[in-house]
Formats: structure tokens, sequence, C-alpha cells
């Protein structure tokens, strides 16, 4: 299109001298007629680039994020609990949801510069051949230096990733409710913003260092880009001066000497940016090719579902375990753990914080393996099972549950999505954690939204500490699992509601097996028996009455908390 917009620019002046010497429009009208046709083809065919580009675009976003999504899904817990592995998924979906569209673009616009680029050249070569050169060689130097500099910006992203999401964690401290109200009342306010500020002046002064220097860089070349222009105008206009070329081929071969320049410059700034792009989606695909470690067999086993079977037996073997980037001699979660929980067995584990209590939940749901030993769930090691399987038979509720900020239903719902629409399932769920009563008093009912992010005043609410444990709870029972596991997950109930859930709890899982994890002995000695959990190692075992009578650790602890209550 350049090449047909300057042929017909120096049409139209010729045509007009022509128009002065004969005292006549009709030569203007054909040469206007082509250049208005041109202009109208031209901003067309933008249109349609800019539209299929923009709605592209926002496909590829959106792709990008769902395969970050799915990904996500498929890797193992130990790789969210390393900080460098949130600076790949943080680089990963800011970075490289644009890149491959604007790659694609570029690719046609290269595409379109050559073809472009050729048809001015052989214009070009009808005057003089080595003006073609000139203009070719020009835009080289600033092509490498726009190369390196794409180079150092990319490392430096990288090397500022941590710093980056330092700063969005300040802005979400600052900006939701679940820390507003420490916030203010530790007036904390001060101190997070004048964090986010050093940081962000910071990052500011690293991105101004850089783009001074890229674009001052830039600017040195451009100065060789005017001295060769200025060259061949010189050479142009004298051409017209001794009357080599009409005043309409000054025009065409001005316009077009510098359109090789600026299409040769623009060919070589598409392959840098080409390149620039293609190392920010290369951390997309970086994080794409991780592979989990826990995964399911080839051919796995399945769990026995005999209706008459409610629980499942549980066997550690001498289980040892240190969280990644501990040294197990020092710092091992569990050391050589060894126990059996019969089938509709209820077992409670005790210990201080940190003992390994957790840890034991995590191992038996596969969120991590053991570095020794093995678990058995009914007579097999769980690496025979499938992922899935295993934990669909294990219903899991942790301290630090999740609070979605869905409706009720969907609240509670999630703890068996493909029954998440049947409501009768999900108000008996909530009948058993006592949450019923909790939602009775929303406005809404079951289709209240929970949490105040995505709804206004008079559609959502905002639960207490207690309510969001009953709602967490009754995802459990929604589970309707074999295995249920509660850790801790009522410490926001008084004693009394917690002896009534834990109680009830008893009531309800008769036949399977269960664990629950509490400080409270009132809640623990409802249990079948006791394991006494200490550094990683289980230092007591039995019925709350054999282990007072035993008086060990757990008669001490007990003794403790009574004599809190004297």
């Amino acid at each position: 299109m350049p090449a047909i917009t300057v042929t017909i620019s120096g049409l139209v002046i010729d045509s007009v001298v022509q128009a002065i010497r004969i005292h006549s429009i009709a030569p203007i009208w054909l040469p206007v007629g082509l250049q208005l046709g041109a202009a109208l083809a031209s901003s067309l065919l933008s249109t349609f680039s800019n539209t299929v580009q923009q709605l592209l675009q926002e496909q590829v976003s959106n792709r990008v994020q769902l395969e970050i999504l799915k990904k996500a899904d498929t890797l193992d817990l130990a790789f969210f609990e390393n900080p460098e592995s949130y600076d790949k998924i943080r680089q990963a979906a800011n970075q490289s949801s644009y890149q491959p569209v604007t790659m694609i673009s570029q690719t046609f616009d290269l595409g379109r510069t050559v073809v472009t680029l050729l048809s001015l050249i052989f214009l070009l070569l009808h005057l003089a051949w080595w003006l073609a050169i000139v203009a070719l060689i020009v835009p080289i130097p600033a092509f490498f230096s726009s190369t390196r500099y794409g180079w150092r910006g990319y490392q430096l992203m990288r090397r500022q990733s941590p710093e980056r999401r330092l700063m969005a964690y300040f802005v979400t401290l600052m900006t939701t409710d679940t820390y507003n109200k420490e916030i203010k009342l530790f007036n904390l306010g001060d101190f997070f913003t004048r964090k986010f500020w050093r940081l962000a002046t910071d990052l500011y002064k690293q991105d101004k260092k850089l783009l001074l220097r890229r674009y001052f860089t830039n600017f040195a070349w451009s100065g060789l880009t005017v001295a060769a222009n200025s060259v061949i105008y010189l050479y142009v206009a004298l051409q017209a001066v001794v009357g080599r070329i009409s005043l309409g081929g000054l025009t065409l071969y001005t316009q077009t000497a510098v359109q090789v320049g600026q299409n040769f410059q623009g060919l070589l700034n598409g392959i840098s940016s080409t390149y620039e792009n293609t190392l920010y989606v290369n951390t997309l695909f970086e994080f794409l090719k991780y592979s989990p470690r826990i995964v399911s067999p080839a051919n796995p086993q399945l769990l026995d579902s005999a209706a008459e079977v409610k629980g499942l037996d549980v066997e550690f073997r001498d289980v040892s375990f240190t969280y990644p980037g501990k040294d197990p001699e020092t710092h091992a979660a569990l050391k050589h753990v060894s126990f059996t929980i019969r089938a509709g067995e209820a077992i409670a584990l005790v210990g201080r914080n940190g003992a390994g209590k957790t840890t034991l939940v995590k191992l038996l749901t596969r969120l991590y393996d053991p570095d020794g030993g093995e678990i058995l769930i009914g007579g097999r090691n769980i690496k025979e099972y499938d992922l899935k399987d295993l934990r669909e038979q294990v219903g899991v509720i942790f301290q630090d549950y999740v609070n979605y900020y869905m409706t009720a239903q969907e609240n509670i719902g999630v703890g068996r999505v493909d029954k998440i629409e049947q409501r009768e399932l999900v108000k008996s769920a909530a009948s058993k954690s006592g949450a019923d009563t909790v939602i009775e008093q929303l406005p809404q009912g079951y289709d209240t939204m929970l949490g105040r992010w995505f709804k206004d005043l008079k559609e959502s609410t905002q639960l207490s500490g207690g309510e969001w444990q009953k709602i967490a709870l009754a995802r459990a029972f929604m589970r309707d699992a074999r295995i249920l596991v509660l850790d801790e997950p009522t410490s926001a109930l008084d004693a009394q509601a917690e002896h009534e859930v834990f109680t009830h709890f008893r009531s309800l899982t008769r036949g399977k097996t269960a664990v629950f994890i509490s400080h409270r002995f009132s809640t623990v000695r409802l249990a079948d028996r006791i394991f006494v959990i200490e550094n990683g190692s289980i230092i007591e075992s039995g019925s709350h009455y054999e282990l007072i009578a035993l008086h060990g650790r757990y008669a001490e602890l007990f003794d403790l908390q009574a004599e809190a209550y004297r």
C-alpha cells in the first residue's frame, strides 16, 4: 500500500503541473480518485486489522489464564509453598497474556512490511541503486541496540518480580475487608503505604535508568537516520533541478527513500520486538512445563466400595517426612511414625503447634509423599490409588479453611461438586454442622452471596468467624467421605459450641473413620483413641482414661488445661 500511495502522490503532482500548463482540471480527476480509493482501502484494512487484533487479544488472554489455572490445578502443594513459584505464576499470567497476540500480529506485519519494502526498493532502483543501499544500512545499528535493551528489560522484569509481587500484597492488605480491621486497630495504614511507596520508588528508579539509556541511545542512532535522509533529499532535489525527474518524480523518490528506511527499520524493530516477546512467552512455557511429582499410577487400584464398608482402615508404617528446603537432621516434621486406625474408629491428635499433626493429614491425602516408610489405606499403599479417587474418599477441613465468596449453596456444595445443585443434600449437610440456623437468617437463604466483594450490601452478607466455620464443616459433611478429618476447624467457636459440634460429629460418623485435631480436651476425650504427638513422633496413645492413668504428657497437658478452668 505505501508503494501505491507514493506512486499516486507523484501522479497527482504531475497532473497538477499539467493542469496548470493547459488551464484545465481534467488531468486531475483520475489521480485524485485513485488517491481517494487508496486512502479508503487503507482505512478499511486498518479498521479490520485493529478489530481482529482486539478480539483475538481478548480470546488469547482468556485462554492463557485458563491454561495457567489448569496447570496450577495439577501441581503439587510443595510448588505453592515456594516463593519462587509465585514469581513464575505472576510472570506467566501478567507478562504472557498479550504477547502471543502481539507476536501473531507482528508476524503478519513483518510479511506485509517485506512486500512493501521490496516494492519500494524496486521504485528507488529506477533512480539510483545506492540510495536503496543507504536507506537499508542506516537502521541496522538501531536494531542491534533495541534488541540488546529488550533483553535487559526482560532480565529487569524477572529480577523485579518478587518486589512487584510484594507491592501487590500490600495493595491486597490495604484494600480488602479480610485485613482491614487489624490494619485500622493497629494504625498500620501509614506503615504499609510507606513500604509500598519505597518499593515503588526503587523500582521506578530502576525502570527510569534503563528507559533513559534505551531512548537516548535510540535518539543518537536517529541522528544517523536524519543525516542519511538529508543526503537522499539533496541528491533527489539535484536530479529534479537538472531535469532528470519531474516534480512528481521528486515527491515520488523522496517519499520512497524515506519509506524504504522507515519500513526497513520497522522490519528490524518487528524482529527485535518478536524476539523480546518470545522471551516473555517463554516464561509462560516454562511454567506450563512444570510436572507434578505426586501423580496417579498408570494402572490404579480401586478402593473397596462395598456398601457395608462405611469406613476405611489407615496405617502408617515407619513414616518420616521433612518439608522441602529443610534439614531432615534438625527439622524433620515426622520421624519414623507408625500407627494403625481401624475402619470406623475415631482418633484424636493432640500436641503443641508444629508437632506434626497437620503434616499427618497432608501425607494421608497425598498433598505430600513421605520421604521414608509407607501409608496404607484399605491394606494398600496409597500410591497405588488414583489421586482423585483417593481424595474423594477423604473429607478434610483444615484450620485455615477457605471462605468462598459465593452463595451459601455453592459454599457448601463445593464439598461435592457433582452434587452442588442438589438443594436437599446441601440442606442435609448444613443441618449436620449447625449451619442451617445461620443460613435461615440470611436475606435470600441458600442463594445469599457470602462476603462483600461481588454484590451490594443488600444482596450479600459477611459472616462471623464462627458462622464461616459452620459453613466449612457443612462442606465436610457434604463430602460424605469414608474418612473424615477435622483439623481444628472449630477454633473460632466457644468451648460449648465446639463440644456440641464434635458430639454431633461423632454421632453422624458412626462406622466411618474419623480423625480430628483439637486443643480442647473436652472434645478430645470423645475419641476412641488419642495419639499424643511431640517433635514429629507419637509418644503416647490410648483412650482418654488410659492416658490419664499413664500420668505422662497427655495427663500433664490435661491438668494444665483443667487448672485454667478452676
